[in-house]
This record gives C-alpha cells, sequence and structure tokens, in this order.
C-alpha cells in the first residue's frame, strides 16, 4: 500500500512535530526521517524505489504514521467503533487535532454530545 501523498507532504511541513516525536528516543535523526519522506515524495509514494536503508525507516518511523494508525476509540482503543483504524482520509485531521479516532467512534461521540 502506498502512502497518502498529501499527509506525508503534511508530515514533512507543518505536521514534523509528529516525527520528531515518534523518532525521539531512537537511533536516528529526525532529519534523516524527513529526509527519507521528502524522497519519497520524489519518487510519488513508490516505497519500492527506496534503497533498503531507506526502506527500513520507512518501516520503523513513517509507515506507523501513515498507515493503519490505530483509533484511540470513545474511552479508550478497546471501546472503538469501527475497526480499529482510523481512515487514511481523516488522518490530517487527526493530527492537527490531537484526536485519532475513526469515523464511527467520532460520529458515536458527537452523538452522545447532543
Amino acid at each position: 500500500m502506498e502512502p497518502d501523498l498529501n499527509l506525508l507532504e503534511y508530515l514533512t511541513g507543518k505536521g514534523v512535530h509528529h516525527i520528531e516525536e515518534v523518532v525521539r528516543g531512537a537511533q536516528h535523526l529526525p532529519r534523516t526521517v524527513v529526509g527519507v519522506a521528502t524522497h519519497l515524495l520524489d519518487m510519488d509514494g513508490n516505497v519500492d524505489l527506496l534503497t533498503a536503508k531507506q526502506q527500513v525507516t520507512y518501516e520503523k518511523f513513517l509507515k506507523p504514521l501513515l498507515i493503519d494508525v490505530p483509533c484511540q476509540g470513545v474511552s479508550g482503543p478497546e471501546s472503538c467503533r469501527g475497526n480499529g483504524l482510523i481512515e487514511t482520509e481523516a488522518l490530517i485531521a487527526c493530527y492537527n487535532s490531537g484526536e485519532f479516532r475513526c469515523r464511527a467512534c467520532r460520529a458515536a461521540l458527537s452523538a452522545q454530545g447532543d
């Protein structure tokens, strides 16, 4: 599965602090991970064009931010009303708001507030 290029662009720009956060405490520098993300953007998201070393960086740091991001549920991950993952098209909004919930959980919380 190729990454969402809009999300990848967001993470290398306004959302770079999310990359810095995921790299914190690791042996990698944030700028290295941002460099791999930028290169991936240049390659139109084709992960197969990355070198073996870049693919390791992608798998360890970028893929968890881009693909199969877990939903925090209505009141914790075990309370997710969907499939436990956030839809790709909702991820930029989740990164902006800091609330990582799938469509079903957002709808459930909205209904509770009515």
